[in-house]
């Protein structure tokens, strides 16, 4: 009978114990290690509370792990940010300084932030595309946005969240930047401006210089200034007769009513039919800081991929 009963007692224990391994797993942090929620793209020299700390080159891109109030300001005190200084009133409109301005102490008892800033000049856009921690590296990781900028140079500024349990985890931070598989593809550059074209403007698919001096014609366009057209144009004087002995252009232009960015998600053609979709995320804050009228997209393909296009469908989508 007591051996029934320590059977009993050993397969209840058992049971404990296997519930117990059931319900730590579960209450693991199992939250994503960040959550994106500001990205911010300013144009060169037009960081409205910059300082002249970001002249030197060697400090221009920095990652920073932000546990509290007072990391914050001494941040913001050291890299010379002018976020908590109340008597200037440039900042008033500025997206990442009242960002940074909401956090608090009731915040950071279960939070804390990731900065990213990357001011090195370049045209490229980056996407973020995942984020992990492992042996104490946070690693973020940026890929080209399917569109590179044919006109200013801008920055980037990123602020994530996690929790102070991921924080803890964290003794260094790296960003990675890779070219997309798009990218690899397809030459995508991206004019953003207000160019318009006329109706009667010729085909989207270009094969030859002869085809696109008529993009170079300002009879092409309509309702913009010369020196916006001629900026534009500028842009195609590089593609030359060795250029269209392999290579093919296709412009496709765009109109938007408001100021977000929309990266070339996919260029597939299928069925004689090109089929383009542009996206843009939901998140409210991934704008950029001027409005976009129309935007000039320049796909560069083979020769033989065109001579397959008969007709060519954008479709533009938000995720």
């Amino acid at each position: 009978m007591k051996n029934i009963k320590r059977i009993f007692i050993a397969i209840f224990l058992i049971g404990v114990l296997s519930m117990s391994t059931i319900l730590c797993a579960c209450n693991t942090d199992d939250t994503p290690p960040c959550d994106l929620v500001l990205t911010q793209f300013y144009l060169k020299d037009q960081n409205p509370y910059m300082s002249n700390y970001f002249d030197d080159e060697t400090k221009l891109n920095l990652a920073e792990k932000i546990t509290s109030v007072e990391e914050l300001k001494s941040f913001c005190q050291d890299k010379q940010l002018k976020v908590f200084d109340e008597t200037d009133t440039t900042l008033k409109s500025d997206r990442v300084s009242n960002k940074l301005k909401e956090y608090d102490e009731t915040f950071f008892k279960s939070h804390a932030i990731v900065l990213i800033f990357r001011f090195n000049e370049t045209s490229d856009f980056y996407t973020y595309d995942s984020t992990d921690i492992k042996d104490g590296v946070m690693t973020i990781k940026l890929v080209t946005a399917n569109g590179n900028a044919t006109t200013n140079i801008r920055t980037h500024i990123r602020i994530f969240e996690i929790s102070k349990k991921a924080a803890k985890k964290i003794n260094q931070i790296q960003v990675e930047e890779r070219i997309g598989e798009l990218d690899q593809r397809v030459g995508i550059k991206i004019y953003q401006d207000f160019i318009n074209i006329k109706a009667s403007a010729p085909s989207s698919i270009i094969n030859s210089t002869e085809e696109l001096d008529l993009f170079k014609n300002f009879d092409t366009y309509e309702s913009n200034s010369i020196k916006t057209i001629e900026n534009f144009i500028a842009t195609l004087e590089k593609y030359d007769d060795d250029y269209f002995q392999n290579k093919s252009l296709i412009l496709i232009f765009q109109g938007y009513t408001s100021a977000r960015f929309y990266k070339v998600k996919s260029f597939d053609i299928k069925d004689a039919n090109l089929n383009i979709i542009l996206s843009t995320p939901e998140l409210n804050g991934y704008e950029i800081p001027w409005p976009i009228l129309v935007c000039a997209y320049i796909f560069e393909i083979d020769k033989n991929q065109s001579a397959d296009i008969n007709n060519i469908i954008v479709e533009k989508i938000e995720e």
